[in-house]
């Protein structure tokens, strides 16, 4: 054995003119993370290596039976296969031993945590799929000495990856595929093995986080177009929209991926929303300053203006007039007939009959000058009404001016909408389709002749395993005390936890008397001993826990070493019921590489007296705690053999007061202000402007509150559904108060209630949602625009009919003909006034509609929150009280 360790630098065959053979495998246990910036890509490998060695030959028979042993692996020569795309050290834990078969074939059994250079492209992301590269060959070493070759099929390997494979993380393993090649640089080659590893990520939470909060926004961006600009600031809505959406992409920036390698079609749809948005915002500005201003700026509206946008568009776009307004050849025809005196409110019929010459007033006679004094008030008050009633013509001529443009710009801003968000699908689309010893006599009982002892019949076999007989297995008792729980990935799927670890073995044939050697226990150096593999399996980073150097070794050959073992294991965490949520995480010790014939192992202590000590020694009350430990004593059959192993389940329970009062309470409280909201009267107060306040306040919120909240790739926790649903429901008051605004101030401006909308709503729902019908007014309308058939003069007290007119001409009487312009005026401004104070009663029929509405949805609304919000709290209770 020793002539073997002395030829260690060498490769280990007779000529070194005949290669040597390698077969490699390997078995992706777990996709650690990507990083899309630099181009990395972590994983973690079972990788398995195989040559012969043609030194070390014996013939069983001679041997005890003995056909394989194991030894360490920095006593042998071992071929340097690596992986070309590694760009980092490895951190895996080591295992330092390996199997040789009596014929000379060596097996090694290693951890491989990869860090390695891969071609991501996430132009498709979040339903991206990615394809890696491993290339395995030698460093050094030629085809002439060494020859590398896939000891497995590729669709083993691909099948055995996707039965270990981590798969509750972010990423899921679709393929493995590979090649063996011949790499040619200059005059020599290599021998190599491509794999190639499709990746695909799994989608949910982005779509949850990212797609689904935006389509809400650009949702309300599109229904924000129903308030009506002309009683509602929309400018400042949209502008409160826009600040929203920039919070909600500052909130979210954390899950976007950071590359410098193009543009993923994620961050062109957020820019796409944004400018649309933006677009939107203007197209409001326009629309505000037609409305509003252009009618104090111009005098009249273009006739280009009025045949291109009243006419034609207006045709085009199917735009509703309303019912006391005419389209515009129908009004200009009006204004033809009105100009030849014929139709129109002002003009006044001539009185066929006149008064009497001698006309009285407040029973006296009206002179001349009085009757000209008062028909020259009345026609400065019919002057000025006419002014009014024009700029009043002129204003609504440009406000359906702003209509019309605001309804055809509506219209393109949808249809733009739509064809983005079909062109984005099928990219998105397009893109997916494509990813022995005897007993110790001491001279005097000194440490000097103890250790000489030691060294001579001990220290100088640490390189084998100490059994009379290599068919003999070994007994490994384990021990392990939970001390502290560090903390919890839920992206990466680990669980990060400090343990004491005790491995107890004995030394067969080993053996001193205390008397002689003065010493029951000596510590000894633990590289001066052979120790066993044993290995965590679901270890997947580095142990950066202090290494004692010593162990303890009895006088009956017993060695007791005790460490502590800083454990990062991956775990399948649920965080469905996050923050009440209680998470499994198994533990299995056993040898990396020894079989079970060689090492067995064994509990040293029962799960009862493991949760007793674990919660005695455990000082951190942080955000978890111990709730029970199993522990389970099996075997692992693999093709190769058997493996004996110890699982440890260690069950933890978050404490949830954190999360609770951080972020249900306070979310609950922002979703009683939008349920109070609705007590806002929309008629006299912008209650959707307030309600988007309140919306931008909760994505504030979710800000704050981001780092609180796990990442995940699979599922969803039940807290983020939770805050969906406040979300989405604060969205549906907010379309809800844009629709019933827009009925209140402009649906009256078109026809009258539909009968069977008045029967149902202000009959049947009003019953419903308990408001009274309106008592009728006892206001008595006049009309003054009748056939004047009989004209009559109207006093305080007395209503004097008037005399016909004499056929005979006669002079003209100046009090007559001031008593004619008096009855025009008087007739004009009367008629004016009731058109300008009277409000229609379809108006009122619509306000009272909406009124209605507005208190129906607001009972569903409380009905559905009641609902969503005791489901949640019961699925989370129902959880909790199973898994517990």
């Amino acid at each position: 054995m020793q002539a073997v360790f002395d030829l260690q630098p060498f490769r280990p065959v007779v000529n070194l003119s005949s290669p040597t053979i390698a077969n490699l495998s390997f078995t992706l246990y777990a996709v650690l993370g990507v990083n899309e910036k630099a181009q990395i890509l972590t994983t973690f490998l079972w990788l398995r290596l195989f040559w012969h060695n043609e030194f070390l030959v014996w013939d069983p028979d001679e041997c005890d039976g003995v056909s394989r042993i194991s030894l360490p692996v920095k006593e042998l020569w071992t071929p340097d296969i690596i992986v070309y795309e590694f760009v980092d050290d490895d951190v895996s834990q080591a295992c330092p031993y390996v199997y040789v078969n009596h014929t000379g074939h060596i097996r090694w059994d290693r951890m491989l945590r990869l860090v390695s250079a891969c071609n991501l492209e996430i132009f498709s992301f979040p339903f991206d799929v990615q394809n890696c590269t491993f290339t395995f060959g030698s460093y050094m070493h030629t085809i002439r000495d060494v020859r590398l070759s896939p000891a497995l099929t590729f669709s083993e390997m691909s099948r055995n990856s996707k039965q270990y494979l981590e798969a509750s993380g972010e990423w899921e393993l679709v393929d493995l595929t590979g090649e063996s090649s011949i790499l040619q640089f200059g005059i020599d080659e290599w021998d190599i093995i491509t794999f190639w590893v499709v990746i695909r990520r799994s989608p949910v939470l982005y779509v949850v986080n990212l797609l689904i909060p935006s389509s809400f926004l650009m949702l309300i961006d599109i229904l924000s177009f129903y308030l009506p600009p002309h009683s509602v600031d929309r400018a400042s809505f949209k502008m409160t929209l826009i600040l929203g959406y920039t919070v909600f992409l500052l909130i979210m920036n954390d899950l976007l991926p950071s590359t410098a390698n193009g543009t993923p079609i994620i961050g062109i749809y957020f820019s796409v929303c944004l400018a649309l948005m933006v677009i939107s915002l203007l197209e409001t500005v326009i629309i505000t300053n037609v409305l509003h201003h252009s009618s104090m700026k111009y005098q009249e509206i273009p006739n280009w203006v009025r045949v291109v946008i009243l006419k034609h568009i207006a045709n085009l776009i199917c735009y509703r007039w309303p019912e006391d307004v005419r389209p515009p050849e129908e009004a200009q025809e009006e204004k033809l007939e009105s100009s030849n005196g014929t139709t129109g409110p002002w003009v006044i019929q001539p009185i066929s009959q006149a008064p009497d010459r001698h006309a009285t007033c407040n029973g006296g006679p009206v002179s001349v000058p009085e009757l000209q004094q008062i028909c020259q008030y009345l026609k400065d008050l019919r002057a000025h009404l006419l002014s009014m009633q024009k700029e009043n013509e002129l204003q609504d001529q440009w406000c359906h001016v702003g209509y019309v443009l605001d309804y055809l710009l509506f219209r393109i801003y949808l249809l733009l909408i739509t064809c983005y968000a079909m062109v984005i699908i099928t990219m998105w689309c397009i893109w997916i389709s494509q990813s022995s010893l005897a007993e110790l006599n001491c001279s005097s009982p000194t440490p000097d002749s103890l250790f000489q002892e030691l060294e001579k019949n001990l220290f100088s076999k640490s390189l084998v395993r100490p059994v009379a007989s290599f068919s003999d297995s070994m007994n490994i008792t384990l021990s392990v005390t939970v001390v502290g729980i560090l903390g919890v990935d839920e992206k990466g799927q680990t669980l990060t936890t400090v343990l004491w670890q005790v491995l107890e073995w004995d030394i067969p044939g080993l053996s001193w008397d205390e008397q002689k050697c003065g010493a029951k226990r000596v510590s000894v150096p633990r590289d001066k001993l052979w120790v066993p593999d044993v290995l965590i399996a679901e270890f997947l980073d580095e142990d950066k826990s202090p290494k004692p150097p010593y162990v303890y070794l009895y006088n009956t050959g017993h060695v007791f070493d005790d460490k502590p073992v800083r454990v990062v294991s991956s775990c399948q965490l649920g965080i469905y019921n996050f923050p009440f949520d209680i998470q499994n995480c198994s533990l299995t010790f056993g040898s990396y590489l020894h079989f079970a014939t060689d090492i067995r192992m064994f509990p040293g202590n029962t799960a009862a007296e493991i949760l007793q000590e674990s919660r005695d020694v455990m000082d951190s009350n942080g955000e978890w705690e111990l709730a029970d430990i199993g522990v389970d004593l099996s075997m692992l059959e693999l093709d190769v053999g058997e493996y004996s192993e110890i699982k440890y389940s260690v069950i933890i329970r978050r404490r949830p007061t954190l999360y609770v009062v951080n972020l249900l309470v306070p979310s609950c409280f922002l979703i009683t202000v939008d349920l109070f909201s609705f007590l806002l009267p929309p008629q006299s107060v912008d209650r959707a402007s307030f309600k988007m306040t309140l919306i931008l306040g909760y994505t504030v919120f979710l800000l704050i509150m981001n780092d609180l909240l796990p990442a995940t790739g699979e599922t969803t926790p039940l807290i983020n559904v939770f805050f969906s649903i406040s979300l989405a429901l604060m969205v549906a008051s907010l379309l809800e108060t844009v629709f019933i605004t827009n009925i209140q101030f402009s649906s009256g401006r078109y026809s009258a209630v539909p009968h069977w909308l008045s029967v149902l709503v202000l009959r049947y729902l009003a019953v419903v949602v308990c408001i009274p019908p309106k008592e009728k007014s006892n206001r008595v309308t006049v009309s003054f625009n009748p056939p004047f058939k009989e004209s009559t003069i109207t006093t305080t007290s007395t209503t004097v009919p008037v005399k016909a007119p004499l056929r005979t001409e006669a002079p003209p009487d100046p009090a007559l003909e001031e008593l004619k312009k008096l009855s025009r005026d008087l007739t004009a401004v009367r008629l004016q006034m009731d058109k300008y104070f009277q409000s229609s009663k379809s108006s009122e029929e619509w306000q009272m509609i909406g009124l209605v509405i507005d208190r129906l949805l607001f009972g569903l609304y409380i009905v559905f929150i009641l609902v969503s919000f005791l489901t949640i709290m019961g699925i989370w209770l129902w959880n909790n009280t199973y898994a517990a």
